[in-house]
């Protein structure tokens, strides 16, 4: 596998999870409020739960060259604290905090990073030494 083949994956991956979470948005979430479903708030927060991925996948496919210094791990990190300083901003706005979506912006977090060590690019040498050299 070369480096090229890593960032279509990871641009297949963010893509096919942003497509996934509008059509949640259209389909899901209407037909679960309209039945009045009991999803443990799923319809609420799956924008949180895949947020962290999402940013992480797109960020490695796209914007690679610019964050050199950013291993995954780092770019999980940043990707969760994006999320609860944007979940803060919109409660100081909205006067209402969304408690749900910044426990599941810490959950997406947590199993990003137990994703990313599980099916991480490890065979793939070049890659790998990228993300070592990272301070």
């Amino acid at each position: 596998m070369t480096k090229k083949k890593a960032k279509a994956i990871y641009r297949y991956v963010g893509l096919s999870l942003t497509a996934l979470c509008f059509a949640l948005s259209y389909l899901y979430r209407p037909y679960a409020y309209s039945h009045h479903l009991n999803d443990f708030h799923l319809s609420d927060c799956y924008t949180s739960l895949f947020g962290v991925p999402i940013i992480v996948c797109l960020t490695q496919a796209f914007f690679r060259e610019e964050s050199e210094k950013w291993s995954i791990p780092k770019n999980i990190l940043y990707a969760v604290l994006f999320l609860l300083a944007w979940e803060l901003v919109d409660g100081l706005l909205a006067k209402r905090m969304d408690w749900v979506d910044i426990v599941a912006s810490a959950i997406s977090g947590c199993l990003t990073y137990v994703l990313y060590r599980i099916f991480g690019f490890k065979n793939l040498k070049e890659y790998e030494d990228d993300q070592q050299e990272c301070p």
